[in-house]
């Protein structure tokens, strides 16, 4: 007979054995589950880091770390648009945004429109500076033949035996924006297919395309698997507007900045959409670490930025509906300011180098860093002389991207414009007076802008072939910003208003 203690112990083996069996067998279902499924957590366009309601990136790395805490397998993808302008950026050439970035840990950067704000060069810099890959996937340097010094054409990321093939395009128009003499913006599609195959070959499981312009290709390019999913990464489509293409659910497109988008595949099902979350980020917590480093760089901005210099005398908008497709009280401070220094007969500027995107009420403080926001760019006051067809031909050129908003909308000094918004781009100019006179195409104005546009910048082609005068030894040599500053400085106020001097006649009954 079987002692009784032989009998116990056996069953207590028998039932410990089933215990771990069981737990083992429920670890390896987790793990299975684990490998299941992916996300790719998708943000971009923060390029203030004063604006709290737009650029959140305490709130950001938070939600990265919850997310890869639930699922080991998350990738995150930013789509740019951050390196300028900005009141620090200008200061910078925003390396502050790269640094912070370092502390968010992308697995890849796609570079947009906004990180050649202080030009190639530049981003170049920042290219070193940052501990990830910033892919610029068409833009070749003409100086060397080569990528841009820095960038990367692709991005090839591994994450639990997961593999990320990353591309980014840019869209031609880029190099006319920017004035990037030294870059050329090749074919999208096929670098994409090239690209592709190649990342493919090197054991890409899924291809993710980031773009920010418009880019319909994309879903042919999406129906062949040539791409398994894209990224847009512009937030500043009107709900009227959004072209239709970019509803197709294998696009992942922001709402607005200061929002993350998170895509989850299933690995085990050849990556088949699972689902799309939109996160607001303003109900998150701030990462404590990040938003240490985030308001360091604000005390800094603070310290020299934050002086009075002057008051709103009435309200003012530089909302971005209103500097970029009529006249606009403040751009017309700018420009009258602009062309007095100048001593010119006008002055233009694009409504798109106003950026505050602010209403301002009665009596509400200017600070140095109110304008900083305003004008962030590094515009040099530049005084050209021009015939009046060049002029013609610049407001033309002003008045061609007023359908999408584009920013090249001309804010002028000096004279009176009638244009007609129903009119085709090139053909939309009716009348132009100059000191009560109207426009003579053959006779030459002193004219004081931006070295922007008097390079050809956004378009204005026509400027670019001007004479430079030499009546004033300043040009190219003070900054627009500091220009007004020092105006409001003297006056104590902005006390401008809108005059009529530039009419839409298209809009009238």
């Amino acid at each position: 007979m079987r002692p009784v203690f032989l009998t116990t112990f056996a069953c207590l083996t028998l039932l410990f054995s089933q215990t771990v069996n069981a737990l083992v067998y429920e670890e390896a279902v987790q793990d299975e589950s684990a490998q299941e499924s992916m996300q790719i957590i998708l943000a971009a366009e923060m390029p203030d880091i004063a604006d709290t309601s737009k650029t959140r990136y305490g709130e950001l790395k938070q939600l990265i770390k919850d997310e890869r805490e639930q699922v080991p397998t998350t990738f995150f993808i930013f789509g740019g648009g951050s390196v300028g302008p900005s009141a620090l950026s200008n200061l910078d050439r925003g390396s502050h945004i790269i640094d912070i970035l370092n502390s968010l840990e992308p697995d890849a950067m796609g570079v947009a429109k906004r990180e050649f704000s202080y030009l190639e060069d530049e981003l170049s810099l920042r290219s070193y500076e940052a501990a990830f890959p910033m892919v610029a996937s068409n833009l070749i340097d003409t100086r060397f033949n080569t990528l841009l010094t820095g960038l990367t054409d692709t991005a090839l990321i591994t994450r639990n035996k997961v593999t990320l093939g990353f591309i980014s395009i840019s869209d031609p128009r880029l190099v006319n924006e920017y004035l990037l003499d030294n870059v050329i913006v090749q074919d999208a599609e096929k670098t994409i297919r090239v690209l592709s195959q190649e990342l493919r070959e090197a054991g890409a499981d899924i291809v993710l395309l980031h773009f920010f312009d418009a880019f319909p290709t994309v879903v042919k390019l999406l129906d062949e698997h040539v791409l398994n999913y894209a990224f847009n990464s512009n937030t500043r489509y009107l709900d009227s507007i959004v072209p239709e293409y970019l509803k197709d659910p294998r696009i992942f497109t922001l709402d607005s900045p200061g929002s993350a988008i998170i895509a989850s595949l299933a690995v085990n099902r050849g990556f088949e959409l699972l689902s799309v979350t939109k996160s607001d980020l303003t109900n998150i917590p701030a990462d404590p670490v990040v938003e240490n480093q985030v308001n360091s760089y604000l005390h800094r901005l603070n310290r020299l930025l934050d002086d009075n210099i002057a008051y709103w005398d009435g309200t003012f908008s530089t909302r971005r509906d209103d500097v970029r497709g009529k006249e606009n009280a403040f751009a017309n401070f700018v420009v009258d300011t602009m062309r007095s220094f100048g001593k010119a007969d006008i002055a233009i500027i694009n409504g798109g180098a106003i950026r505050g995107d602010t209403t301002y009420q009665k009596n509400t403080q200017i600070t140095r860093r109110t304008i900083a926001t305003e004008l962030p760019f590094r515009a040099a006051l530049t005084v050209i002389t021009v015939s009046g067809q060049q002029i013609l031909d610049a407001l033309e050129a002003g008045l061609a991207g007023l359908d999408q908003l584009r920013g090249t909308f001309p804010q002028v000094s000096g004279m009176r414009v009638e244009f007609d918004s129903n009119a085709p781009a090139g053909n939309r100019v009716q009348s132009v007076y100059i000191n009560d006179e109207q426009l003579n195409l053959s006779k030459n104005y002193v004219l004081a802008t931006t070295d922007y546009l008097a390079s050809g910048g956004d378009g204005y082609a026509s400027l670019a072939v001007a004479n430079t005068t030499t009546v004033a030894s300043f040009k190219r040599t003070i900054l627009v910003s500091d220009l007004v500053q020092q105006v409001l400085n003297l006056n104590g106020k902005l006390d401008s208003k809108v005059e009529q001097r530039i009419v839409d006649v298209g809009s009238k009954p």
